[in-house]
């Protein structure tokens, strides 16, 4: 997730602040036009804590929403600020806090986003947000179940697990139902609530679109979400742990 794969450097002020993230790791098209590290797929939850696919959708079971927008409301900046000072500084935690937060909430995905990014790696970012009209995913055992923002029901399948090689160590699925559309696959990375404080996934009609970052109709896209019913520790827990990865010396 964007908490686990560094991509570009930023500088900010005097200070060299590293992005790290599915959601914002620099892709190879535009890795020699701007400073990269190199990615590390190493998480906050180990694979011993992490359920192998078989197991991992029924272990998520619950309602979830979109991750950023709670992250960024005005409540939790103190959050965001006490847990950025230490790393960069007190007179650089603001703009360390705009610049995370910008990271994971752009709007371009796909082709739109690889031609602007091409041409300016500086603006690289990555969209967050939920697709297809989902406001709210629920998770039920083997059943995902997309609402739109009236709660109606936007899609409902079921899923079973899939065995596919790809850069990410994601979790794939694939709906049971004929004419899934858009949500025929799903992909997650093996985060969970107790382990990360948050998901990651992927959603697609074509497998294909959902192997790289960085190509294809769904490039420069990761959804991020947090469970709905998540408390002021939860919330705490997870920016702690987004600038901790995101802000950390580079290695």
């Amino acid at each position: 997730m964007m908490m686990k794969k560094k991509f570009v450097a930023v500088a900010l002020s005097a200070v060299c602040l590293l992005s790290a993230v599915g959601c914002g790791q620099q892709s190879a098209s535009t890795a020699s036009s701007a400073s990269s590290v190199s990615s590390s797929v190493a998480s906050s939850a180990s694979a011993s804590q992490v359920m192998d696919a078989e197991d991992y959708l029924s272990g998520i079971s619950g309602t979830y929403v979109e991750l950023f927008p709670e992250m960024a409301k005005s409540e939790y900046r103190n959050l965001w600020i006490d847990a950025a000072t230490p790393l960069v500084g007190e007179d650089n935690a603001e703009s360390a806090t705009d610049m995370l937060l910008g990271m994971c909430m752009a709007e371009p995905y796909g082709e739109e986003a690889v031609e602007k990014y091409t041409a300016d790696p500086d603006s690289t970012a990555f969209n967050c947000y939920f697709l297809g009209g989902v406001e709210k995913f629920v998770m039920n055992g083997d059943t995902i179940t997309g609402l739109d923002a009236q709660g109606q029901e936007v899609f409902a399948h079921t899923y079973q697990k899939l065995d596919v090689d790809n850069e990410n160590g994601f979790l794939f699925y694939q709906s049971e139902d004929a004419d899934s559309g858009e949500f025929t696959y799903f992909a997650f990375a093996p985060d969970t609530m107790e382990t990360t404080y948050h998901l990651e996934f992927r959603y697609a009609e074509d497998l294909d679109d959902l192997q790289s970052w960085y190509e294809g109709n769904y490039a420069y896209w990761n959804a991020a979400a947090i469970a709905e019913d998540y408390d002021q520790a939860t919330m705490e827990n997870v920016i702690e742990l987004f600038v901790t990865e995101n802000l950390s010396e580079a290695e």
